[in-house]
């Protein structure tokens, strides 16, 4: 697996959405015109025998099929910022940039990831300072490949980040989350599609939005958007405790006006996303051996890689990989001490 597979599944299908992901993971991988660009040797060309960090983290490359309904959220609410010099800015009511301020004045986060700049021309960037915050207030819908900078920042600095992001680049970033055992406080935006400016200057939905399923962001503590509020003010809906934890101190600090939420809305959105067919992948070796693995029991390496069609020496090197992550386990059979059959860990 290397990054000929992400080539090959993801940004030659036009699946790439621009997070920027793959880049922070390599250094070898350089983002140009908006597309991941390998500029360095990639480690398996250069002797390794297995890396694929970019592929493994990469958010199109393990498509999600999102129910229409998701489970329910441990709060909703509609709110407006009482800060009037971010309001002035905001494109609804200003909940994520008077969120971050607040976790930076509060000392709850070292750094916060966002974006800056024009609608459609979005800018990665990283605010340590409560002051500078008001540079993130609007939304904008288009690769910016901020994920990048998220990466980078955390294994610069170690620290406590918040990020905001839609829900594909949340996705990647939960994978990132369980690969490092850490662990940032997401910010989801409600979405339909990304947009992105073509050379003639037209404004169009981007191809890997065709097959996005997930309207609420269901990777994020806490996600938001404006429907189902309002004009002027955001849905705000948390979907884990850290979420809710964070929530609850921001209205606790009397930081924002109450409205009135219909979660309704937000619900029928999903659903309608949810009636999108995420893009089918090619899934690398080791993740359709644990699949076989899931979907048998057990087997030998040598069914296992006839019924994936693939070298037993491959199969077996990833075995080894597995057991040695503790995914997987080899049995001996009591009847046939000359058959040693693999299964999963319970």
């Amino acid at each position: 697996m290397s990054f000929d597979l992400l080539k090959e599944q993801v940004i030659d299908r036009g699946l790439c959405e621009g997070c920027g992901l793959c880049v922070g993971t390599c250094k070898s991988i350089t983002m140009k015109d908006g597309v991941p660009t390998l500029t360095g040797k990639c480690i398996l060309r250069r002797g390794a025998d297995h890396c694929g960090r970019c592929f493994d983290i990469c958010p199109q490359a393990h498509p999600e099929q999102v129910p229409a309904e998701i489970e329910e959220p441990l709060a909703v609410v509609s709110v407006r910022s009482k800060d009037e010099a971010i309001l002035e800015s905001a494109s609804n009511g200003g909940f994520v940039t008077t969120l971050f301020k607040f976790l930076l004045e509060n000392g709850d986060v070292d750094a916060v990831v966002g974006v800056t700049g024009e609608k459609y021309s979005p800018e990665p960037m990283v605010v340590e300072k409560a002051d500078d915050i008001p540079s993130l207030a609007g939304t904008r819908y288009s690769p910016s490949g901020v994920m990048e900078h998220l990466i980078r920042h955390q294994r610069d600095t170690r620290g406590r980040l918040a990020v905001v992001g839609l829900p594909c680049e949340l996705r990647g970033v939960s994978r990132w989350e369980e690969t490092l055992g850490i662990s940032v406080l997401k910010i989801g935006l409600f979405c339909s599609n990304n947009m992105r400016k073509t050379d003639d200057g037209k404004t169009t939905k981007m191809t890997p939005c065709e097959y996005c399923t997930d309207f609420v962001a269901t990777h994020a503590d806490i996600s938001c958007g404006f429907a189902g509020s309002k004009k002027g003010y955001t849905t705000v809906i948390a979907l884990t405790e850290r979420g809710k934890a964070v929530l609850d101190q921001a209205l606790g600090a009397g930081l924002f006006e109450i409205g009135e939420a219909d979660y309704s809305r937000v619900t029928a959105s999903q659903a309608r996303k949810a009636k999108r067919t995420p893009a089918e992948v090619k899934r690398p070796l080791r993740e359709r051996i644990a699949s076989e693995l899931s979907a048998v029991g057990e087997a030998t390496t040598v069914e296992i890689a006839q019924r994936l069609e693939a070298p037993p020496e491959k199969v077996h090197y990833h075995l080894l990989v597995l057991q040695q992550e503790g995914a997987v386990e080899l049995l001996e059979d009591p009847s046939d001490p000359y058959r040693l059959a693999w299964s999963l860990k319970e």
